[in-house]
């Protein structure tokens, strides 16, 4: 079969999600696979694992134009395509691409030789759409250079216009049609070409499949067509709106919604990325949503009256009626939505009146689960609170309680130390000592677990429950309390090795006999392994670019990311080897290289950009120059306690430097941030030219750092005049600030708390030179939201029938709208913090308008924070928020409490 030609912009930042999801497959259909409608032949028939499509990974691979390398020492397979590097040991469930850590949900496996791995990962790691067709049991890759089989237009369009860059979709009434729904999005970035826009409505279901092609066959009557003439557009849909398929829009149902740009005649048509999923409804809002649903098991009956559940009530329940409880399995927990409560029948939930304090409810021996099972011990659940109308709509799902698992429970053990007591930098330096539970004689041993600690706050009885055996060790119970050095086999919780300088917790669980249920400790205090002879870390992200036309080292530029921790590290070497001799260059190989023949860079705490100079060798010693296939590797050395420990990079891609008319790009891309108007003002650029001749011009772009992955040449040279600054031909230092007005490379504001990064295109004059050439990425900056300042000497005093508060404002009121008094219960007042305070619903406070001062007294006809009337006999605390005006300041502060006052009466 002759290969396809895949996308040479490869997805370098991937959130995989594992295998294909097909159903069940005999063993007498086989699954086939096509490649832009070419059946693809392999010597291993794709099989089914654990429902998910594994096909042979070199067959596929090599089908879209990537290069496959098996190395036998490690297992490990190794594929190449444009820049982007996957790596995937054998029988793992982690991969690496371009050194970020991914994660498959089945293992890649080896069958007849062949290494299977799931076919979703393949496809998508290349950046390829993946399709699955039931009842002709094929699976369809489309590749991004893929042509449509049938054309939309009778002739094919010569020129492309950009998609809107998002859609927003919000529920803005309550109707239960579409005039509940509004939909928001930018024009597209093209200025001419587009006859109009549709909005199309698409079921979440039928998301998957949904593209341009697609778009175009709607139906006029289906979708809602707006012409174009605008920068922004807003629209509520009419009643009688329907999605895609031609059904009237209605209440739960979850939609995807998408804004296809028409293109007029000798324009291609492009379609948006969708909206987030959107499901008609009550509009819900924070305040309206239960709070810290918590599940207790109170009693040994076996069924529903062992469990309790407790929550923190709506802070606004004036559109609530009650609530609905529904216990949900642990497993089915993550899919568990407003949409899936309203198909459940009312025997299988629990109804709560509003009482206007915070329930507690213990269930009852018929209570069932939302499957329509009894509740049992052994299961785990999840809780979640629905909050319901009047009319009977749900208007908002509280987050899941802890998981719970109902059962006669023992004592758990606990830890009294954790140790790193040596240097193999695996799971024997950890020596756990721990107390034995007081029951043991209802337990039959004990499990160790080795957490991280990033993700311990999620490590409950259940998931420890769950694990499998690589993921503890059993440790025997001898009626005294255990002292044990784990084991070197020893995996921790999410199935990685356990290493050195990473933090842990560990957990031990005693394992309950009979009809007594297992058991789980405190977390310990964090472990982090250390060594005396620890391995520098290593660098990331390595790209090559051919960046001048002097037919040297000059021409080589290459950027990689520092190591992660530099704490150990001496200094970088960058290494060029001819591919020819890339594969056998390793560790040992680099370090011997001689000093003249790599380039030696200081850390210095940021990523680098370096470029070679005239009389730079490769390793071998010979000058770097045209027509040679060169691939890079950085060799990170270390100091110290690390001395002579180093580590070697992977290979960068494969370039052969040409004279191809480029430009020099810029040296030194830099930001700074002054900070003083927390605006993009504040951001000063600055960079220096190499080489200006044959430049025309300069092109300052900004790009989000969660973007700069899928950002290069071709994105630079294709985006809007409006969304980079132009800065004139210069030979000297560049050094300007941005502005309120400057937007990112989409044509999006610049916004606060998110990190971005500056590139500069160095564009060709057309002339003495005809390539532009993009630079390395600056630093991050990150724009901060202002806080406003709290208010001073705070004070509650008691008066006849009522409270008083005083309070002194800070100087100058910068940033604040107003004030919000509120009166808190002495009881809980030690918890009461600015999310509380943010969350407290606007009757139940005293505004004080920004610049006014009065005393405010606070009566029986008052409520406190919790709407519940100030009366005598309870003791309050007094707070102010400061409220910021969401201009110059965001952030709201909350004061100190007051001292505690008492209402008196007469």
């Amino acid at each position: 079969m002759k290969k396809k030609i895949c996308s040479a912009v490869l997805v370098t930042a991937l959130t995989v999600s594992g295998g294909l999801h097909t159903p069940s497959v005999s063993a007498a259909t086989p699954i086939k696979i096509t490649i832009d409608g070419v059946q693809l032949t392999t010597d291993q028939a794709p099989v089914m694992s654990a429902n998910r499509t594994m096909v042979p990974l070199r067959g596929v691979f090599e089908a879209l134009d990537a290069k496959v390398l098996w190395k036998q020492s490690t297992k490990t397979v190794t594929a190449i395509k444009d820049g982007t590097t996957i790596v995937l040991p054998l029988g793992s469930r982690t991969a690496t691409i371009n050194g970020k850590k991914v994660t498959l949900d089945v293992p890649a496996k080896s069958i007849k030789g062949r290494t299977v791995v799931p076919l979703r990962f393949v496809s998508e790691s290349l950046g390829e759409k993946v399709g699955w067709n039931a009842s002709t049991k094929t699976v369809s890759i489309t590749t991004t250079n893929a042509k449509p089989t049938t054309p939309t237009t009778p002739t094919t369009p010569s020129t492309s216009i950009s998609p809107v860059p998002y859609v927003n979709a919000k529920v803005v009434g309550q109707q239960g049609n579409g005039n509940d729904l509004e939909i928001s999005f930018p024009a597209s970035a093209s200025t001419k070409g587009i006859s109009q826009y549709r909005i199309l409505v698409v079921k979440a279901t039928n998301s998957n499949t949904f593209n341009v092609n697609t778009a175009l066959t709607v139906p006029a009557a289906n979708y809602t067509g707006i012409p174009q003439g605008s920068s922004n557009y807003t629209i509520t849909l009419m009643p009688q709106a329907r999605d895609t398929d031609g059904a009237l829009i209605q209440k739960n149902v979850n939609y995807r919604v998408y804004v296809l740009a028409v293109g007029a005649s000798g324009y291609n048509s492009s379609l948006s990325v969708s909206s987030p999923n959107v499901s008609l409804g009550v509009v819900a809002t924070a305040s309206a949503i239960a709070t810290d649903v918590k599940a207790s098991d109170v009693s040994d009956n076996g069924d529903g009256r062992d469990f309790s559940v407790s929550f923190t009530r709506a802070s606004d329940e004036s559109k609530l009626s009650n609530y609905r409880v529904f216990v949900v399995k642990t497993t089915s927990a993550g899919s568990f939505s407003t949409t899936e409560a309203a198909k459940i029948s009312n025997s299988n939930y629990t109804t709560i009146n509003k009482t206007g304090s915070n329930p507690t409810t213990r269930l009852t021996n018929t209570t069932r689960d939302t499957s329509g099972e009894l509740i049992t011990t052994g299961t785990a659940y999840t809780v979640f609170v629905i909050s319901i109308t009047s009319g009977g709509d749900n208007i908002g799902i509280s987050a899941g309680s802890n998981s719970l698992t109902l059962g006669r429970t023992v004592e758990a053990p606990s830890i009294t130390k954790v140790e790193d007591v040596s240097n193999f930098a695996d799971g024997r330096d950890i020596q756990v000592t721990f107390t034995k539970s007081s029951e043991e004689s209802k337990i039959s041993g004990y499990r160790v677990f080795v957490v991280r600690s990033k993700v311990s706050g999620d490590f409950d009885i259940a998931t420890a429950n769950g694990l499998a055996s690589s993921r503890y060790i059993d440790v025997s119970k001898t009626g005294s309390d255990r002292t044990v050095t784990l084991a070197t086999s020893l995996k921790d919780s999410g199935g990685d090795t356990i290493v050195n300088d990473v933090p842990y917790r560990i957990y031990v669980m005693a394992l309950g006999s009979g009809s007594y249920a297992n058991s789980l400790s405190s977390a310990s205090s964090t472990l982090t392994l250390e060594t005396g002879d620890r391995t520098v870390g290593n660098v990331s992200g390595i790209a090559v670019s051919d960046i001048s036309d002097y037919g040297d080292g000059r021409d080589l530029q290459v950027t990689f990311n520092k190591a992660s921790d530099e704490g150990l590290v001496n200094n970088y070497r960058v290494m060029v080897v001819k591919s020819i001799n890339a594969s056998k260059f390793n560790l040992s190989t680099a370090n011997s290289v001689s000093s003249s023949n790599y380039l030696q860079i200081s850390k210095n705490g940021s990523n680098h950009t370096v470029a070679f100079s005239a009389g730079s060798k490769d390793v071998n010693g010979d000058l770097i120059k045209n027509g040679t296939n060169y691939q890079v590797f950085v060799l990170t050395t270390g100091t110290g306690s690390a001395s002579g420990n180093n580590s070697l990079s992977s290979a960068s891609s494969v370039i052969t430097l040409t004279s191809n008319g480029a430009t020099s790009a810029v040296n030194s891309v830099a930001t700074t941030n002054s900070t003083s108007t927390n605006t993009a003002s504040d951001i000063t650029f600055s960079f220096v030219p190499a080489n200006d001749t044959g430049i025309s011009e300069y092109r300052v772009y900004v790009v989000r750092a969660d973007q700069a992955g899928s950002f290069n040449l071709t994105t630079a040279n294709n985006t809007a005049a409006a969304n980079y600054t132009r800065i004139a031909k210069t030979a000297t230092k560049v050094t300007q600030a941005l502005t309120t007005s400057t937007k990112d490379y989409n044509g999006n504001a610049i916004v606060k708390e998110v990190a971005y990064r500056v590139y500069v295109l160095s564009v060709a004059d057309g002339s003495v030179r005809s390539v532009n050439t993009l630079s390395g990425a600056s630093n991050d900056f990150t724009i901060k939201s202002s806080t406003v300042a709290s208010v001073t000497n705070i004070n509650a005093s008691a008066t006849n029938g009522g409270i008083k508060v005083t309070f002194s404002k800070p100087a100058g009121e910068n940033g604040i709208a107003n004030y919000a008094v509120m009166l808190v219960p002495s009881a809980s007042s030690s918890n009461f913090s600015l999310a509380d305070a943010n969350r407290v619903s606007e009757r139940n406070y005293k505004t004080v308008t920004q610049g006014v001062y009065s005393e405010w007294t606070f009566t029986t006809t008052d409520v406190d924070v919790n709407g519940a009337a100030i009366r005598s006999g309870v003791t309050y605390k007094a707070f102010v928020l400061s409220i910021a005006d969401g201009r110059s300041a965001t952030i709201n502060a909350l004061s100190v409490a007051s001292r505690e006052a008492q209402m008196i009466t007469q």
